[in-house]
């Protein structure tokens, strides 16, 4: 069977199927195939690496929210600490004044 006879085979094949179904069953079917065949099409070349590239994006993104979450720890500790020092130097503060001044004799 050589290319020539095979083309016409499929060919009436595909006219006996549009007698027997009709030609908009046909062309449903057609277009449903070219649908299928870009689907795939996009699928490869398009859904694919934007599907990559977003697990790609939160992964960093999870990442960074780490990091920030340790930072914020940091923080916290140090801000406990200015707020623990500044409690002492206002209690000094207060012991300072409530103290009574004495005064030293002029010359």
């Amino acid at each position: 069977m050589t290319a020539e006879e095979f083309k016409q085979g499929v060919i009436d094949s595909l006219i006996r199927v549009a007698e027997r179904f009709g030609v908009p069953v046909v062309l449903l079917g057609v277009m449903i195939w070219l649908g299928r065949e870009a689907a795939i099409t996009l699928h490869g070349s398009l859904i694919k690496p934007v599907v990559e590239s977003h697990v790609q994006f939160l992964e960093t993104t999870s990442e960074t929210l780490r990091e920030i979450s340790a930072v914020q720890g940091q923080q916290a500790t140090t801000l406990q600490e200015l707020a623990h020092g500044h409690r002492e130097l206002r209690e000094q503060v207060k012991t300072v004044i409530s103290r009574p001044v004495e005064l030293r004799p002029q010359n």
